[in-house]
C-alpha cells in the first residue's frame, strides 16, 4: 500500500519546529519558534493544549510521563504531563540546545548544544553522567545505542559541506532501537548504515527521485524501517533488510523538514514538522494499512492469552526446529515488540559478514564555491571576480558577476533559467554548467561578449568545470575530461583514471584531481593529472595528492605564477614545485585561527608577495553573502620545527624563497644568509657554518662570510671558506665535460628525446624555466684591437665567470644566484648561434620554437636529432674564427686546445 500524507496543519510560527510522541502514542507534542509547546490528540485535533515556555522553544522530548523542553535560556526544563507543571532543570548550556533525545530502552537523556558540548544526563537532573567536550564544532545531533555502549554525534563541521547548517537546517543520526547494531547517518543524497561492532559500512539507502541532500534519518521503533528527509521537504522510507524504498512523499510547499517522530504504537505512522511551523503526518509507512497493523498486534496478544496448551507446545517445538518457515511464538513477540532473548541458539544466517571499515569517497566539488543548496551562495570567488547565485522563494534564480578590476569587464547579471550550479571565472571567459540537463554555457569577456554553449551526451553529466585564460575544461561522470578553447572549439577529450573530484587551471594548463583508488580506512586516495597544451602537443604528468590523515580536499587552484596548490579540511595549504617535483606545506591556517570552529576560505595565493588572500569564517566553513565578508592576507610560512627561535625563522625564509618565485632583492637574501651564518659561528658550530655556505653556493656571498669569520677570530673556518670557491670551479668544470660527452651520442639514438626531463616542466610553468635560462650570463665576445706590434698579454689573470653547472641541492637556484645575476648584452644577432659555454640542452630549449617553425613536419625525436646536427655544425663553423677573435678565453679551453692553436693565438695577421 502506498504511503499516504495527511493535510498539513498550522502548529507554530515560522521557524525551527520540533515534534515527538508520548510513550503511549496517544498524543503528539510540538514546540516552535514562538515559544509555545502544544499537545495534540491527533493530526485532526482543532484545539490542542498550548503552554508558553519562553521566547522560543528549540527541542522537546517525552520520557516517563515527563516533558523535557529546551528554551531560549539554553536550559533543558522538565515538566509534568499532562498537568505541565515545572519539575526542575535537567542541565544548562552556554549556547542554544540543538536536540534532546531518549528511547524506551535507556533511562537517560541525551542533550547537545551549539557550544560544542554534548551531555548524557540523569532524568532527575543533577550533574551530567557524561560530558563530551572535545568536539571541533557545534553539535547538531546526538544518538545513544540501547545498550548504552556507544553514543554518536553529528557536528557542524562534519555536516556543513553537505547541508550548510543553520537553525532551520538540521542533521539527525539514529541508532537501531532494538539492539543498537546499526548507526545511520545522512551523507549528501544517501543514508549510510554502519555496523556498530566493526564500524564498517553495511548498506546505503538512496533513490533517483531524491533532489538534494538528506538532512536527517530516523529508525522505526521496530528497527525494520528507516525514514529520511531532505532539504527540499522530501520524505522517503526504506526497508532496512532489503534496502527497498517503500515510497517518497513530496512536501506540498518544498519546505525543509526540521523534525520527524515515529509513533510508538508500531503502526507505521510518522509525524513531521517543517521550518514554516507546520505539522504533517504520513500513514501506511510500513507498506500496509496502519489500521491493519494495529489489528495484527491485537491478534498476537490473543494468541498469547490462549489457554490451549497443545498449541503452545507445538509453537515451542516449531521454534526449536531447524525449519526457517516454522511458526514461533517467541519470534513473533521479538519481531513485533522489539524484544530480544538472552541466548540465541539459531545462527544468524541472514546477516552478512561485517564489511571493512572505509570512509565514503569524496564527491566532486567546485573550488572557492559554497554548497549548491543555499539560497544565496558563491559559485566562484577568485582573484578575477565574484560569481553569486540568488534563489528566490518562488524558485527563480539569478547570477551576479562582479569583477575586481572594472577595466577588465563591467558587471554582469544573468537569469539562471537553466539552473546552473557550477561556475568558473577567468580573465577571458565565464563558464557555467548545470547537471540536468547537462550543458556547458560560456560567455567570452574579450571584446564584445559572445555566448556559446554545448550540450553533453545523454549518458554524461558534468561534475565540475574550470576556466582559464586560454581553455575551458569540464569533467563528466563518464570519467572524461573535455577541453575547449575560450571561443568554443573542442580541443581535446581525455579519459581520467578515476572519478573526478575537482578541476583547476592556469593559462594552457589544466589540473584534474580524481580518485586513484577506493578510499582507505580513513584517508582519501587522490591523484592529479597536470595536462599542458602547447599548440598541437598535449603533455601530461601524474602526481599523487597528499592530504592530512582523515581529511578531504577543500580547495584546488594555482598561484599567480602557475604553481599548483591544494588545501585540505585540516587547514594545510600545499604547493607543488614543478622544478623539483615535490609537495610542500607552505601555510598552516589553523595557527591563525582563534576559535576551534573557525575556518578559512581560500581566495587566491600570491608567490611574489608570499601571501594568501583568505576569508575568515567564524563558526562555519563558508562565508556569508550578506554582509559581504572581508578578505584578509596571511603570510606563507613553511612549518619547520621550532619556528619561535631566530635560527628556524631564517631557515624557513631561505627554504621558502628557494621553492617559490618570491619577490626578494639581493640585499635581503644575502642578509638572511649571513645572519644564519653568524648564528652558527656564535654557537661555536663551525662545521654548520661551513655546511651552510656549501648549501647556499653563492660566490659573492662567500667572501663576506670569510671576512666575518676572520673578524670573529675563526681563522680555520676562514681558510676553509677560501678553499671552497676553487673546489666549486673544479666541480663545475667536471660536470660541464660530462654533459658535453653525454650529448655527443645523441645523433645515433633513435627515440631519445632531450625534453623528457628538462623541458617537461617548461611547458607547464614557462616563467620559471625562462628565468633560469636568463640566469646564465653569456660571455661577451670582444674583437681584438688591431695593433702593428700585436701586443698582448697571454698571462693576464682570467676573470671568474658563472658556471652553468649548479648544485641540484642549491637553495640559490631562484634566490641567491638567480636574483643576483644580470645577463650582459650580447652582440650575437643570430639566435641559433650558441653562446659561449652554452651546452646543447640550454641551446635546444632556447631555440626549440624556432626549430619547430623551420621543420614542422618532424616529430619530437626527429627534431632533437636535427638539433644535434645543427648544434655541431654551428660549433664546427665558428670554432676557428672565434678563437682568433676572442680577447679572453677560459682556462679550460686553453688547456684542452692543441699546441698549434695555442701558438696561432700569438700570430699577427698580414695586412
Amino acid at each position: 500500500m502506498k504511503i499516504e500524507s495527511k493535510p498539513l496543519r498550522y502548529a507554530h510560527a515560522e521557524g525551527h519546529t520540533d515534534v515527538c510522541f508520548s510513550e503511549d502514542g496517544q498524543h503528539i507534542i510540538t514546540c516552535g519558534h514562538d515559544g509555545d509547546v502544544r499537545i495534540w490528540l491527533g493530526i485532526e485535533d482543532d484545539d490542542p493544549n498550548s503552554h508558553c515556555v519562553g521566547e522560543s522553544a528549540l527541542a522537546v522530548c517525552f520520557k516517563d510521563k515527563r516533558l523535557y523542553v529546551a528554551n531560549d535560556n539554553h536550559t533543558v526544563q522538565a515538566y509534568t504531563f499532562p498537568a505541565f507543571d515545572k519539575d526542575g532543570i535537567v542541565t544548562r548550556f552556554t549556547a542554544p540546545v540543538t536536540q534532546i533525545m531518549s528511547s524506551p530502552q535507556i533511562e537517560v537523556l541525551g542533550c547537545c548544544s551549539e557550544n560544542m558540548e554534548s551531555k548524557i544526563c540523569n532524568l532527575e537532573g543533577g550533574a551530567p553522567l557524561f560530558v563530551m567536550t572535545e568536539h571541533k564544532g557545534p553539535v547538531l545531533s546526538v544518538a545513544i545505542c540501547p545498550h548504552m555502549k556507544y553514543a554518536g554525534h553529528c557536528l557542524w563541521r562534519w555536516s556543513v559541506k553537505d547541508m550548510g547548517y543553520r537553525h532551520t537546517e538540521n542533521c539527525r543520526i539514529s541508532f537501531e532501537p532494538t539492539e543498537g547494531k546499526y548507526l545511520a547517518y545522512p551523507n549528501n543524497r544517501e543514508i549510510i548504515l554502519l555496523d556498530s561492532e566493526s564500524w564498517g559500512q553495511r548498506l546505503t539507502f538512496t533513490h533517483n527521485s531524491i533532489k538534494c541532500a538528506i538532512s536527517q534519518c530516523l529508525f522505526s521503533p521496530c528497527g525494520q524501517y528507516i525514514a529520511g528527509s531532505t532539504l527540499a521537504g522530501q520524505i522517503a522510507v526504506w526497508e532496512v533488510q532489503s534496502g527497498t524504498c517503500i515510497g517518497i512523499i513530496e512536501h506540498p510547499t518544498s519546505h525543509n523538514v526540521s523534525a520527524m517522530a515515529w509513533s510508538p504504537k508500531g503502526n507505521g505512522v510518522l509525524a513531521y514538522c517543517d521550518i514554516a511551523g507546520q505539522l504533517g503526518m504520513l500513514v501506511n509507512c510500513y507498506g500496509q494499512d496502519s489500521n491493519k497493523v494495529n489489528g495484527d498486534s491485537e491478534d498476537i496478544e490473543m494468541v498469547e492469552r490462549d489457554d490451549n496448551d497443545e498449541l503452545v507446545e507445538n509453537l515451542i517445538h516449531n521454534y526449536e526446529s531447524d525449519d526457517d518457515n516454522a511458526i514461533s511464538l517467541e519470534k513473533i513477540k521479538n519481531d513485533t515488540l522489539g524484544l530480544t532473548t538472552e541466548q540465541e541458539s539459531r545462527p544468524q544466517s541472514r546477516h552478512a559478514a561485517p564489511a571493512p571499515s572505509a570512509v565514503p569517497p569524496q564527491p566532486p566539488f567546485q573550488p572557492s564555491a559554497t554548497p549548491a543548496h543555499l539560497e544565496h551562495r558563491y559559485m566562484c570567488w577568485n582573484d578575477i571576480g565574484i560569481v553569486r547565485c540568488h534563489t528566490a522563494e518562488n524558485g527563480e534564480s539569478s547570477i551576479d558577476i562582479e569583477f575586481h578590476d572594472s577595466s577588465l569587464h563591467h558587471g554582469i547579471n544573468l537569469n539562471n533559467y537553466l539552473n546552473h550550479t557550477m561556475a568558473s571565472l577567468s580573465s577571458s571567459v565565464l563558464a557555467l554548467a548545470c547537471e540536468t540537463p547537462s550543458k556547458l554555457v560560456c560567455i567570452s569577456l574579450m571584446g564584445s561578449s559572445k555566448e556559446w554553449s554545448v550540450a553533453m551526451p545523454d549518458t554524461e553529466e558534468i561534475l565540475c568545470v574550470s576556466a582559464t585564460s586560454a581553455l575551458v575544461a569540464c569533467a563528466t561522470d563518464a570519467r572524461l575530461l573535455r577541453l575547449f578553447t575560450t571561443m568554443g572549439t573542442q580541443r581535446q577529450v581525455i579519459s581520467l583514471p578515476g572519478p573526478a573530484v575537482a578541476l583547476s587551471g592556469f593559462n594552457t594548463t589544466v589540473m584534474a584531481v580524481y580518485h586513484s583508488t577506493d578510499p582507505g580506512l580513513s584517508d582519501q586516495h587522490l591523484a592529479m593529472d597536470i595536462i599542458a597544451l602547447n599548440g598541437r602537443q598535449v603533455r601530461s604528468k601524474t602526481v599523487h595528492l597528499p592530504l592530512t590523515p582523515g581529511c578531504k580536499l577543500a580547495w584546488l587552484g594555482c598561484t599567480d605564477v602557475g604553481s599548483p596548490c591544494t588545501y585540505d579540511t585540516a587547514g594545510i595549504l600545499r604547493l607543488y614545485d614543478i622544478a623539483s617535483g615535490i609537495w610542500m606545506p607552505i601555510c598552516d591556517t589553523t595557527a591563525h585561527s582563534k576559535g576551534a570552529s573557525d575556518t578559512w576560505f581560500i581566495v587566491s595565493i600570491s608567490e611574489p608577495t608570499q601571501t594568501v588572500r583568505v576569508i575568515l569564517c567564524r563558526g562555519t566553513s563558508y562565508p556569508l553573502t550578506v554582509p559581504r565578508p572581508i578578505v584578509t592576507e596571511i603570510p606563507l610560512q613553511i612549518p619547520l620545527c621550532e619556528l619561535d627561535n631566530e635560527k628556524s625563522q631564517y631557515e624557513e625564509q631561505l627554504v621558502r624563497w628557494a621553492h617559490t618565485t618570491a619577490d626578494v632583492d639581493v640585499k635581503t637574501a644575502r642578509e638572511t644568509a649571513l645572519k644564519l651564518f653568524a648564528l652558527a659561528c656564535r654557537s661555536e658550530i663551525e662545521q654548520r657554518a661551513l655546511e651552510l655556505m656549501e648549501l647556499l653556493k653563492d660566490e659573492k656571498l662567500l667572501p663576506l662570510a670569510a671576512k666575518y669569520a676572520s673578524r670573529l677570530g675563526r681563522m680555520h673556518l676562514a681558510d676553509k671558506l677560501s678553499d671552497l670557491a676553487d673546489r666549486w670551479h673544479t666541480d663545475a668544470d667536471k660536470l660541464n665535460v660530462a654533459h658535453n660527452s653525454h650529448f655527443q651520442e645523441l645523433e645515433t639514438q633513435e627515440t631519445y628525446d632531450v625534453t623528457q626531463d628538462d623541458m617537461n616542466s617548461s611547458i607547464i610553468i614557462p616563467q620559471r624555466i625562462n628565468k633560469k635560462v636568463e640566469s646564465v650570463a653569456p660571455i661577451k665576445p670582444v674583437p681584438i684591437k688591431s695593433s702593428p706590434m700585436g701586443k698582448r698579454n697571454p698571462f693576464r689573470k682570467q676573470q671568474d665567470t658563472i658556471k652553468s653547472g649548479q648544485n641540484p641541492l642549491s637553495l640559490t637556484d631562484r634566490t641567491l644566484v638567480e636574483v643576483h645575476t644580470v645577463p650582459e648584452a650580447t652582440e650575437n644577432n643570430d639566435p641559433l648561434t650558441p653562446l659561449e659555454g652554452e651546452t646543447f640542452v640550454i641551446w635546444f630549449s632556447r631555440n626549440k620554437s624556432t626549430l619547430e617553425e623551420q621543420h614542422p613536419e618532424l616529430t619530437p625525436s626527429e627534431l632533437t636529432r636535427q638539433g644535434v646536427r645543427m648544434f655541431k655544425s654551428i660549433q664546427t663553423a665558428s670554432e676557428g674564427p672565434q678563437k682568433r677573435k676572442l680577447e679572453d678565453s677560459t682556462d679550460a679551453s686553453v688547456t684542452n686546445a692543441p699546441k698549434q692553436s695555442k701558438l696561432s693565438a700569438f700570430a699577427f695577421q698580414k695586412k
